[in-house]
């Protein structure tokens, strides 16, 4: 079936002008995401390039050969800016390499005036923002679940198809002419379905860092940014079979800070949570990355792990003794422990047995740790009179 290009021509200008209304749209809505608002001037600027373009017909080349082309630079690196964006990372100036080369090649006129060599250029400099795109989508793959294979297809296949074009794509003389080579209908044909997967891949992609960044919220507590009770509970389902599989002891922590209702009426509730903060760091810094730790509430917090109960009572000493030094702006405060363990329980009833070491701490002085272990068919109590 034979592609017209000037119906192309003109589908693509349509498309490219309802993309530009959608992604106006959708930047507002997003508090003006910096990603949406570069992908919505990428489209904008794709959109005059094609629009220039047509001016072809009426025996003009400098602004669709210099002008229309050094948009369609410029719209890549806005795409490179907000894959950058996305990605942790600051724009920068790499973005304006392609357009400002197009610009000063065609000061020459041996390029401005060779397709061939304009094809070359235009392919070369597409491949490497295509592979810039591929680079920085690889390092947002930590916050991209579901979009991530999807974008990688779409960008790979853009990639492919332009290292085609420039192998068989040798254009024409012809310089008035919309569709100046027999390449023509593919380019604005593949140029089209890229630009639609493309912002809809990045609006899914926005979408779903999005939806990550509220559930991660919904299993942080908001003042320490440390795991929630329920977080604790999500990731004891986890612990338990590993637990198992390995066969090694499922030891449950609760920490207790001693007398924190009178550091908030003698110091302030400000300085109270300078304490829990304080706290938080103590336990980040002994607690090993495979040890999940949460608050519960208030001045009290859990912790889980998987491995020898004595290296979990040796963690949770270094704690009991780094909270001691700490005192955050002069501040001194005590941390009581209660430590369940057992390989045949679950995190529930373990923690009900932290709770009872946890007590039974307090009652014997405060700033001490309390272990209970299991066995299948009975339970020992250890007193650490410290």
């Amino acid at each position: 079936m034979a592609l017209d290009v000037y119906t192309l021509f003109i589908c693509e200008l349509y498309v490219l002008g309802f993309l530009s209304i959608i992604m106006i749209f959708a930047w507002s809505g997003a508090q003006y995401d910096r990603v949406l608002g570069f992908t919505t001037v990428a489209i904008i600027a794709m959109m005059v390039s094609v629009w220039l373009g047509s001016l072809r017909n009426h025996g003009l080349l400098f602004l669709p050969v210099a002008v229309g082309n050094t948009l369609v630079m410029l719209a890549y690196g806005m795409w490179l800016n907000a894959f950058r964006v996305f990605a942790g990372f600051r724009p920068g100036i790499s973005w304006l390499f392609g357009a400002l080369l197009w610009a000063l090649l065609c000061c020459f006129p041996s390029f401005y005036y060779s397709i061939p060599k304009r094809i070359m250029v235009s392919c070369l400099l597409c491949i490497s923002y295509t592979v810039a795109l591929i680079i920085m989508l690889v390092r947002s793959r930590a916050c991209l679940q579901i979009t991530f294979w999807p974008a990688q297809l779409l960008l790979c296949f853009h990639l492919v198809f332009h290292l085609s074009r420039m192998c068989f794509d040798s254009g024409s003389s012809a310089h008035n002419a919309l569709g100046h080579s027999p390449f023509s209908s593919y380019v604005i044909l593949e140029s089209t379905l890229f630009v639609i997967g493309l912002t809809f891949t990045i609006l899914a992609m926005v979408n779903e860092r999005t939806q990550i960044r509220y559930k991660q919220a919904s299993l942080r507590d908001p003042l320490t940014s440390v795991w929630n009770r329920r977080a604790l509970f999500a990731q004891a389902g986890l612990a338990e079979k590993k637990s198992m599989q390995k066969q090694l002891p499922l030891v449950a922590m609760v920490f207790d800070l001693d007398h924190f209702k009178s550091i908030n009426d003698r110091y302030g509730h400000n300085q109270g949570d300078r304490v829990l903060l304080d706290f938080c760091r103590v336990v980040g810094k002994v607690l090993p990355a495979e040890c999940t730790f949460s608050r519960l509430g208030g001045e009290e917090f859990a912790a889980l792990f998987v491995g020898d109960v004595e290296k979990a009572q040796s963690l949770c000493e270094e704690i009991r003794l780094l909270a001691m030094v700490s005192r955050p702006d002069n501040i001194e405060y005590t941390v009581s422990i209660g430590i369940a363990a057992g390989k045949t329980h679950s995190f529930s009833s373990l923690m009900m047995m932290a709770d009872k070491a946890l007590y039974e701490a307090k009652a014997g002085g405060r700033n001490r740790i309390e272990i209970k272990t299991t066995a299948p068919q009975s339970a020992t109590l250890v007193n650490l009179n410290l």
